[in-house]
Order: structure tokens, then C-alpha cells, then sequence
């Protein structure tokens, strides 16, 4: 399917409006928080001249409009301003937390189809059985799964308890200093395979399944659900019972009819669970110490770091609408029954 240059750009209009909406709104929402921001920019230690002088600095005695417009000022110039917890420049710093974060994602995803598509499919050839009933229950239960909860609750059973996998962090410093590990790309598993470091890659894979697993939850119930039903009407059709009725065996009938047209549909949908699995690893990324955007997110809200948390949101915000629109791109280019 050739690309439709006018449906592009309508959703990069779109996109614009989506984002100024999402800062002018998270702008006036941490400004109305009552918190003294000049405190942690001066210092625990400030004194009075010291605190005014910040003020005029982060420019809070002037009225919300005129922060506003300094704020969309350098905004525009590549500025996304200064941590004020940090005190280092936001951007370089959410940018150096996103590898983290989309490779716990990507780790999930590969999980949840890994897992899932595999069990849609016996649950639907096992129509009826315990087997399905069971992979059924497990797909409405797993879905209605808090993330939070579910994650609790793994890390103290398989960690605390059994001792099984680490409890939090992404690699051990006490390997990357012994072996000499340096990040290349900022996805660990790929670094240490360029660099053949194999103790930190059987470090990071068992320090990433567990949050994976939290994470691809949600995902994986999904594409069993999504995959059980498809397959089910797949195999109702005409041609796929005549194929079976003529001696075909049930596997090639399996690979040939029914996943080829089941995987297009189910792929789409988790692509658009993409977005939200991003948010979800918020969540996650706080309970086991993962140090990514989600992380980084959550001590800037704690500290009040105003303009942090508003460079968070818009790059979330123009994260998970680029990934929505290619996510719709390629749904349209696998299944020729969707236009745009």
C-alpha cells in the first residue's frame, strides 16, 4: 500500500496541537501545586537574598502567562531547561533513560507474543476442554491483574523468598566494574553481546525477566484473547474445513490458513498497546529500581521538579504519538483491508 502523504500530515498537525495542549496544561498544573521550587534550586542552606534571587531566576515572580511564554521560548530554541533536582540539562537526561526503558518494553513484547499467540491458538483447536477453559481464565484474570500488586508480589516470592532472581536494578556495578562493561548503545543485552561480555548479559537477562513479565501481562492476555477468537473464525471458514475434510495435515493447515491470517490483526492490536505498556512501565521501572524515563519521571515528582516533569510528559506525549501513527501505518500495509 503506498503511503498516504495527506493522512501523514494531518496526524502530524495533529501531533502539534496534541503536545502544546499537554504542555500548557501540565504547565498551569505544576504551577498551581503548592511547593517552593526557589528552595531546591537554592540550595538546603540558601539564604533569603539567595531564595529571591532564584525566584527571579526560574522567574516565578512573574505572572503563570509570562512563565508560560518564557517556557515555549526556549522550548522552540532546543531548551528543554535545567533539572532542577539534577541540575543537569533535561533532555540529554531523558534520552539517556529511554534506552532502559524501551528495552524493557521490547523485552515484554517479545514475551507476550512469544507466549500468547501460541496459547490463543491451543485454546481455540482445544475449543471447549479444560485446556481452554484454563488459558480462558488465565487471559481475563491476567488482564484485570494489577501491575503494581502482581509486581509485589513476584518480588517476594521469587526473590525474597526463594532467592530465585535480583529484586531490582538493571545490571550488578560490582560486574560492570570487574568486567570492564561499557555501554554502547544504552541496550544492555546488545552491549554485552558486541563486547562478548557474557557475565553482564546473564546479569541483565535475569534482572530484566522479572519486570518483563510484570510488564507483558497485560499484552499477553490480550493476544490470547485476540488470537483465540480470530482462529476460531479462521477455522469455521469454508476452505479451512474443506482442507482438513481432504486429509491435509492439521499442522500445515495450521501454518498455512490460519496463522497467516490470524498474526496480521493480532500484531496491529499489540502494536497499539505499544503506547500504553510504555506508560505502564512507569510503574514498574519504580518498584524494581529500573533507571529509565519512568524512574526518572517519578523523582521529579517527588521533588517537585517542575521543569523535568513537564519535559517527561512531552516526551511521552510525542513518544506515544509517533508509535500510534506508524503502529497504523503497518496495520495498513499487512492487512489490505484497512484504509487510511
Amino acid at each position: 500500500m503506498p503511503i498516504n502523504r495527506e493522512y501523514i500530515v494531518k496526524r502530524a498537525i495533529s501531533l502539534i496541537f496534541v503536545v502544546l495542549g499537554v504542555i500548557v496544561i501540565t504547565f498551569i498544573i505544576t504551577r498551581v501545586i503548592p511547593a517552593r521550587p526557589e528552595l531546591l534550586w537554592a540550595g538546603p542552606h540558601a539564604t533569603i537574598e539567595q531564595i529571591e534571587r532564584a525566584r527571579r531566576e526560574l522567574h516565578l515572580d512573574k505572572p503563570i502567562h509570562i512563565q508560560l511564554w518564557y517556557y515555549f521560548t526556549d522550548l522552540f530554541t532546543g531548551n528543554w531547561g535545567i533539572s532542577w533536582r539534577t541540575r543537569m540539562p533535561i533532555l540529554p537526561s531523558i534520552l539517556g533513560a529511554l534506552p532502559a526503558t524501551l528495552e524493557l518494553v521490547v523485552f515484554a513484547f517479545i514475551l507476550a507474543i512469544a507466549i500468547g499467540i501460541p496459547l490463543g491458538i491451543s485454546a481455540a483447536i482445544r475449543r471447549g476442554s479444560s485446556v481452554d477453559n484454563i488459558i480462558r481464565i488465565f487471559s481475563v484474570s491476567g488482564a484485570s491483574t494489577p501491575v503494581f500488586w502482581l509486581a509485589l508480589l513476584l518480588q517476594l516470592v521469587l526473590c525474597n523468598w526463594l532467592g530465585l532472581l535480583p529484586a531490582a536494578k538493571r545490571v550488578d556495578e560490582y560486574i560492570v566494574l570487574s568486567t570492564g562493561f561499557r555501554p554502547i548503545t544504552g541496550f544492555y543485552i546488545i552491549d554485552s553481546l558486541i563486547q562478548g561480555n557474557m557475565l553482564v548479559f546473564i546479569d541483565v537477562v535475569k534482572r530484566i525477566f522479572l519486570p518483563a513479565i510484570v510488564l507483558s501481562l497485560y499484552p499477553m492476555c490480550l493476544s490470547i484473547r485476540m488470537t483465540r477468537a480470530l482462529t476460531l473464525e479462521v477455522l469455521s471458514e469454508l476452505h479451512v474445513r474443506s482442507s482438513i475434510a481432504w486429509g491435509i495435515p492439521r499442522n500445515r493447515v495450521l501454518y498455512r490458513y490460519v496463522l497467516k491470517n490470524v498474526l496480521a490483526p493480532v500484531i496491529a492490536s499489540l502494536g497499539l498497546s505499544f503506547g500504553y505498556t510504555v506508560v505502564g512501565a512507569f510503574m514498574v521501572e519504580i518498584i524494581f529500581v529500573w533507571p529509565g524515563i519512568g524512574y526518572y519521571t517519578a523523582m521529579s515528582l517527588l521533588s517537585y521538579d517542575y521543569p523535568a516533569i513537564i519535559g517527561c510528559i512531552i516526551f511521552v506525549a510525542i513518544l506515544y504519538s509517533i508509535i500510534n501513527t506508524i503502529v497504523d501505518l503497518i496495520h495498513a500495509i499487512i492487512d489490505p483491508r484497512v484504509k487510511l
